[in-house]
């Protein structure tokens, strides 16, 4: 109890300063208050574009802004989706945003913390969740409890963007304290650094969508990247990011249980929440060996089922979406396959190959992989797995 006791009311303490650091900074409902800039007009029109070329297609979707402020991305978002809800903590903040925009006719104004235990996002209800300038005004475990709840709020396919500012302060204003978190974007790419990564490292990513993890592997560490994808819309759209940009990284479509590559070629194979979608596991993994140079690693995030019966409900949606989930032990267990089942002959593999197509799995791919919400009944879990290819003697 006392240490349950301690992390809530370290949770208050920090709310309480940021409430109050932004009263203080919202008394004039000016874009040069809420970027904390002298220039902040000028700055909006350059980064403003930039940042809405980055997001995905949302034309005819449901988009969630969190942080929404006054509206400067609110606007363009509502153009484009079928229906935004735009979120902020600070009610005359966000109650100016519903009076310049509410005629747009398309919004929901609402005035809520997210980092508050009341704040639920409905289960598989947004296609996009958007925010900019908003984990750094949360405490870390904070920032851990909003994850899980935005990817229980988004859709099969959907997606997350977020920027922030790191390392340092932005803005010109002069403040009294500075309660914000600048910290090191390691923190919001825990799972890459886990990998290793050195200058030259060779990084196959299975599911790459489009490529976001790959440009940030290529650019801060150097790496030489290939993502690969089932889906030709995400390709072309990771295609189009990388013109103009100066590291190494290639895309290709590609089905990654027929893709062939020469044996100890990789340092890394990395997937984010894709293998799912395969039924075969231990046959992918296989290959996942046969790939990786001696002592390479593989890193994998997937979705996977509680220990406990699933209900009828659940295995329907399963069999619908065609997934194979395990739970976490048992998933654990099939990285014990990969030494065991190096010497399994290629015959194996083709016949596995003529049961399966690309149609089949382009059938269950939709751009980013699934962001499921049954975690909360407990059925549906998620896991992070680490392997090393032995060195040799």
């Amino acid at each position: 109890m006392e240490v349950a006791n301690t992390i809530a009311l370290s949770l208050e303490g920090e709310r309480g300063l940021q409430t109050s650091y932004w009263k203080e900074h919202t008394e004039s409902l000016s874009i040069e208050a809420m970027m904390l800039d002298s220039q902040a007009s000028k700055l909006d029109k350059e980064e403003r574009p930039e940042i809405l070329g980055m997001l995905p297609d949302f034309k005819d979707k449901h988009v969630l802004e969190l942080g929404a402020g006054l509206g400067r991305f609110t606007v363009p978002l509502a153009k484009d989706a079928a229906h935004v809800t735009a979120v902020d903590f600070i009610e005359k903040v966000i109650m100016k945003n519903k009076e310049q925009n509410e005629h747009l006719g398309n919004i929901d104004f609402k005035c809520a913390d997210v980092a508050s235990k009341d704040f639920q996002i409905e289960p598989s209800s947004m296609d996009l969740v958007f925010t900019n300038w908003l984990l750094m005004y949360l405490g870390d475990d904070e920032v851990n409890n909003l994850a899980k709840n935005i990817l229980e709020g988004l859709r099969y396919g959907g997606h997350v963007f977020f920027r922030e500012s790191c390392v340092c302060q932005s803005g010109d204003h002069k403040r009294k304290s500075n309660p914000t978190h600048y910290r090191d974007p390691s923190f919001y790419a825990r799972f890459v650094a886990m990998l290793d990564l050195k200058p030259g490292h060779k990084v196959l990513d299975v599911g790459c969508g489009i490529g976001g993890g790959d440009f940030y592997m290529a650019e801060e560490f150097d790496a030489e990247v290939l993502g690969i994808d089932l889906s030709m819309n995400m390709i072309t759209i990771a295609l189009e990011r990388a013109i103009g940009l100066k590291c190494a990284v290639e895309f290709e479509v590609a089905d990654c249980t027929t893709r062939q590559f020469p044996e100890d070629h990789f340092d890394v194979v990395y997937s984010r929440d894709c293998i799912l979608h395969i039924q075969d596991k231990p046959a992918l993994f296989r290959s996942f060996l046969k790939w990786l140079k001696p002592g390479g690693k593989v890193l994998i995030s997937d979705y996977c089922k509680g220990k406990h019966a699933s209900s009828e409900d659940f295995q329907a949606y399963v069999k619908q979406r065609g997934y194979d989930l395990h739970d976490v032990e048992t998933y654990g267990k099939f990285m014990d396959i990969l030494e065991k089942e190096l010497t399994k002959t290629e015959k194996e593999k083709e016949t596995f190959i003529k049961d399966f197509s690309e149609a089949d799995y382009n059938a269950i791919v939709n751009g980013w992989r699934a962001k499921q919400a049954r975690c909360a009944q407990g059925e549906q879990k998620w896991g992070l797995f680490t392997a090393q290819k032995p060195l040799l003697s």
